[in-house]
C-alpha cells in the first residue's frame, strides 16, 4: 500500500497548521512502514487530502481508480485546510461549512475528523460522506525539551528578554485582531508576563496600525516560521486562544504536548479536549479569560498541564500510523 499525501497551500494566505498535518501524517506513515509520496504521477492506492481548495484533483484521482480520504476540521487556523466559515449575523456569531467545503467533502470516500463534535458538525452542514473519527496526533520529537538550542530561537527571534514569563496567543486578524481585548485587559494587570499573539492574516492583510499603540508587554507577530513557532511553545507558560474564531485542534494539541498551561475560549470542537479544571480553563468572556490568566500568575488556579500532557501523549505517532492504514484499508475494501 502505498499513499498519495497532498497539500499544496493557498499561497495569498499565512499557511502554517495545514502544512504541519501533512507532515504529522508523513511521519506516522514512516513509523508504521508504509511507504508515500507527494506527486499525483506516481503510482499509488491511495490519496490522502487536507484542503477543500484541492477539489481540482478529485476528477484525476477518481480516473485512476483511487479512493480519496480527506482530513477535516484538525487546522482551523489555516485559511487554505480551513472548513469553517464565521459570520456575524444580527450579533450573533454564526458557524457553518463552506458550500464549496461541503460539495467537495461530499465527492471524496471517506472523512476524517479530530473528535465526535466535529463530526456532527459536518452531518449537520450536509455531509453525507462516510465520517471516521481519527484523535490528531502530535510527532513528540517536535517537542524535545532537552534540546536549548531550540529552546533559545524564540528569544533571537523576538529579540526579547529570557527572564519574563510568557503567554503565546495564537488567533486570526480579519480588519481587527481576535480576542485582542482579552490580552490587553490581561497584560495591564500582569505587567511583569509578556503576551505575543501569532495571528493569521488572510489575503495578505497586515495590522501596523494596531501594533503601534499596544503595550510594551504585548507583541503581534504575522505566523513565523515552524522552528520559531515550536520554540514559542517550548518556552510559554502558558498556551491562550482568546478568540471567537474557531481554532485548529492540532494546535491545540501541541500545545499540551509542549506543556503549556492552556487558558481557552469556550469552543464547540474543544470540548473534550480542552476540559475546564482538568486539562485547561476555559470559559466564554472576555472578562473571565483575562481574570483567570491573572489569578494563574498570580498562583491562584492549580496547574492542569501534566494532565493534559498525558492525554496528548496517550496517542502518539505510532497510534496515529495504525489508525490510518485502518481507515486505509476500510476504504480499499
Amino acid at each position: 500500500m502505498k499513499i498519495f499525501v497532498h497539500f499544496k497551500p493557498n499561497e495569498k494566505y499565512d499557511n502554517f497548521e495545514g502544512a504541519r498535518l501533512r507532515k504529522t501524517i508523513k511521519s506516522a506513515l514512516e513509523v508504521v512502514g508504509i511507504p508515500y509520496t507527494d506527486t499525483v504521477m506516481d503510482n499509488f492506492d491511495i490519496a490522502h487530502l487536507i484542503s477543500y481548495e484541492d477539489d481540482g484533483l478529485i476528477d484525476e484521482l477518481k480516473e485512476k481508480g483511487v479512493p480519496i480520504v480527506v482530513s477535516a476540521l484538525y487546522s482551523e487556523d489555516d485559511p487554505s485546510s480551513s472548513y469553517i466559515e464565521y459570520k456575524n449575523k444580527d450579533g450573533n456569531r454564526i458557524y457553518t461549512i463552506k458550500p464549496k467545503a461541503i460539495k467537495f467533502l461530499n465527492n471524496v470516500d471517506l472523512v476524517l475528523t479530530p473528535n465526535e463534535i466535529a463530526k456532527q458538525i459536518l452531518i449537520s452542514n450536509g455531509v453525507t460522506t462516510r465520517i471516521k473519527i481519527c484523535p490528531p496526533s502530535v510527532n513528540s520529537v517536535r517537542f524535545d525539551f532537552s534540546r536549548d538550542d531550540e529552546k533559545t530561537i524564540f528569544y533571537r527571534y523576538f529579540g526579547c528578554e529570557s527572564d519574563k514569563k510568557i503567554v503565546v496567543c495564537l488567533g486570526h486578524y480579519n480588519g481587527e485582531l481576535d480576542g485582542l481585548s482579552v490580552i490587553l485587559s490581561a497584560a495591564k494587570v500582569c505587567e511583569d508576563v509578556n503576551f505575543y499573539y501569532i495571528a493569521a492574516t488572510e489575503g495578505g492583510m497586515r495590522y501596523k496600525k494596531i501594533v503601534k499603540g499596544l503595550p510594551k508587554n504585548v507583541f503581534v507577530s504575522p505566523i513565523v516560521p515552524d522552528d520559531v513557532y515550536r520554540s514559542a511553545l517550548l518556552n510559554a507558560d502558558v498556551f491562550l486562544l482568546p478568540g471567537y474564531k474557531t481554532p485548529g485542534v492540532l494546535s491545540v494539541c501541541e500545545a499540551m504536548a509542549a506543556k503549556c498551561q492552556l487558558i481557552v475560549r469556550k469552543h464547540d470542537i474543544l470540548q473534550d479536549i480542552a476540559i475546564d479544571q482538568k486539562t485547561a480553563y476555559v470559559a466564554s468572556y472576555s472578562e473571565t479569560l483575562a481574570g483567570i490568566i491573572k489569578d494563574y500568575f498570580e498562583g491562584k488556579m492549580q496547574p492542569t498541564i501534566e494532565e493534559a500532557y498525558n492525554i496528548a501523549s496517550q496517542n502518539d505517532i505510532g497510534v496515529f500510523g495504525d489508525n490510518l492504514i485502518r481507515f486505509y484499508q476500510s476504504v480499499i475494501r
